[in-house]
């Protein structure tokens, strides 16, 4: 019988969190090891840059995800006799919205909550009819050049796009539909987001459309779209932090 990968699959997800199963290889003549690993690009290619290190059962529980994210998974089975290595079909799952306890005293902070009690650049918008997807507490949004009204925005496509500012948190919205009012953060908020990278406190970030709500640090040339810089430290990809915005930004990396 020919060496053959089983079957992965996705048994929960939560805003930070993910658990999969996989069923065993079959045909081996030798002893098997398994690897996971991890990716927000379908199709992508395993390899040092995906590996989730520790994770060599059939059983995986991912942490440290980024909620409203869309995460793909590959397990890889090796043969030692050979050795042959055998990959698994890729399984996708995409965590859910993160949302306050309305009942809870002490609260963290959540991506899209304006940390400061007093902004002087919080304005209302409304999501242009074009918006064809859902946007959520964090999303970039950009403008539009419409006639009449409040601003009517967009979300930004490309890291590259001219950010207007950023969805604040709203308990009553998990989504915001075109159509629908939304308060936006600008220039001199502190806002929650998510880093998609490790950034030092006080370094500058760029939009990083990874997921809702996600910022990287600045690498230059790269004509990312500067919208502030860290008030937090985030030691690693998917760490929640304070960013001073900085946007609108007439300005490229």
């Amino acid at each position: 019988m020919a060496f053959a990968a089983g079957v992965a699959s996705v048994l929960a997800v939560g805003s930070n969190t993910a658990q999969l199963s996989a069923t065993a290889a079959t045909g081996a003549s030798g002893t098997v090891t398994y690897q996971w690993y991890r990716s927000t690009s379908s199709g992508f290619t395993p390899g040092v840059g995906n590996i989730i290190a520790g994770a060599t059962s059939l059983t995986l529980n991912d942490s440290g995800l980024i909620p409203n994210t869309p995460y793909y998974w590959k397990l890889q089975a090796t043969d030692s006799s050979g050795p042959t290595t055998v990959t698994y079909t890729q399984v996708t799952a995409t965590t859910t919205p993160q949302s306050l306890s309305q009942n809870q005293f002490q609260q963290s902070g959540v991506v899209g909550w304006v940390d400061m009690p007093y902004n002087t650049n919080t304005v209302a918008v409304q999501i242009d009819v074009s918006q064809a997807t859902p946007l959520y507490a964090g999303s970039a949004v950009k403008m539009v050049d419409s006639a009449d009204g409040i601003p009517k925005v967009v979300g930004c496509s490309a890291n590259s796009d001219e950010v207007l500012g950023f969805i604040n948190y709203d308990i009553k919205n998990v989504a915001f539909l075109a159509g629908n009012k939304a308060e936006i953060s600008m220039k001199q908020n502190i806002i929650y987001l998510y880093a998609t990278a490790a950034i030092a406190r006080g370094a500058k970030v760029t939009l990083d459309l990874t997921s809702p709500g996600s910022v990287g640090p600045l690498v230059s040339s790269s004509g990312d779209d500067i919208v502030g810089w860290a008030y937090d430290k985030a030691p690693a990809a998917g760490t929640l932090i304070r960013v001073f915005l900085e946007c609108p930004y007439f300005g490229k990396a």
